[in-house]
């Protein structure tokens, strides 16, 4: 196993992180390694570092959960607003496309 490997296997084994300083010690390496170490994978988005008394408290980063689309604010039924992708700048109350759609929804 590899220092960084090391390294993060420690962490994760912290459910609320541990402190640099800490780290470093039960890593058996010396500070200055440690923290550039450290920076990579902050750099990287494996870690977080936050600041605490002098030094930090580091933590997995979490992971970023994709953002579900949800194209129901622009249906009607299972009709698309003839809105949705348009280019044109128009009034709405002008525009003959949107009039048109509103009044099949009516039907």
């Amino acid at each position: 196993m590899d220092i960084e490997e090391k390294l993060l296997k420690l962490i994760k084994s912290k459910k609320k992180g541990i402190l640099q300083n800490e780290l470093w010690k039960a890593a058996k390496i010396d500070s200055s390694k440690c923290s550039r170490i450290l920076a990579r994978l902050e750099k990287e988005g494996k870690i977080s570092r936050e600041p605490s008394d002098r030094t930090y408290l580091i933590k997995l980063a979490k992971e970023k959960k994709e953002k579900t689309k949800n194209f129901r604010l622009l249906l009607i039924g299972d009709m698309f607003s003839p809105c949705t992708g348009c280019a044109l700048e128009c009034v709405p109350e002008q525009c003959a496309t949107l009039s048109d759609w509103v009044c099949r929804l009516e039907q």
